[in-house]
């Protein structure tokens, strides 16, 4: 009887130490696949509210840009190129008089083509002359000269002065006033729309700004030519729109 014991507790214990390892097994299996059916789920898309706002701002021009140069046609090259030489260092001249500094006058178009007849069938054509353009953009710093910088320019030979228009020659402090403007309107209309929703405007979560730009309000008549006997009249700055917009996004919070 004492051998059996012997011999039996082994296999007892044996077996309870793999019946053990088995609940262990067991417990850990199940442990594992508890903890993977537990991990986070993917978060969620944010609600938002979306919402664009515009600033505006009107500005007093501080300075003119003009196009003034000399158009001119002759029979020969040489005729044409040396009167619009002549007639367009005449204008130079007169601009500078007037006070317009050197780096304020920049040749924007330089011109030379032949001008041709209208032949006949099976008739080669033939050149009949030459047009030349010269054309400068000038910067008027002062906007009470503009008018007598224009006359002296045309009564000296300018015979084209094109797309005169009024503007602000530094806008960073007012399109920063319209940038502020275009912010407080876009939270004015995002509250508004919360408001309406009957939920609770949050946290920023974006913003950035969509355009900037300055449009001048008053123009001048596009051009005048040198049968303008009167010169180039009286003129007027009016006012310059400098506006922003921007795009911004605010959390929903109930």
């Amino acid at each position: 009887m004492n051998a059996l014991k012997k011999i039996a507790l082994p296999w007892i214990l044996a077996g309870g130490a793999l019946a053990g390892i088995m609940v262990l097994t067991l417990w850990t299996q199940t442990g594992v696949k508890t903890a993977r059916a537990q991990s986070p789920t993917p978060n969620a898309p944010r609600a938002e509210i979306g919402v664009s706002g515009m600033g505006r701002v009107f500005v007093t021009p501080d300075i003119a840009l003009a196009s003034i140069g000399v158009d001119i046609t002759a029979p020969t090259l040489a005729e044409a190129t040396k009167q619009a030489s002549e007639q367009m260092t005449a204008v130079l001249d007169a601009l500078r008089a007037q006070g317009v500094a050197a780096q304020d006058i920049q040749t924007s178009s330089y011109n030379v083509y032949p001008i041709t007849n209208q032949p006949k069938e099976n008739e080669t054509p033939k050149i009949t002359g030459y047009h030349v353009t010269n054309i400068v953009t000038i910067k008027i710093r002062k906007i009470a000269n503009v008018a007598q910088v224009l006359d002296a320019a045309i009564a000296a030979g300018a015979n084209s002065v094109n797309n005169v228009m009024f503007t602000v020659d530094n806008p960073a402090k007012a399109q920063d006033e319209a940038r502020a403007l275009a912010v407080h309107d876009a939270m004015a209309k995002a509250q508004t729309l919360a408001t309406a929703a009957r939920v609770k405007v949050g946290n920023v979560t974006v913003i950035s700004e969509l355009s900037g730009n300055v449009q001048p309000i008053f123009k001048m008549r596009d051009s005048f030519g040198a049968e303008a006997a009167g010169g180039a009249g009286p003129v007027e700055a009016g006012q310059n729109e400098i506006t922003v917009t921007v795009e911004m996004r605010f959390e929903i919070t109930q």
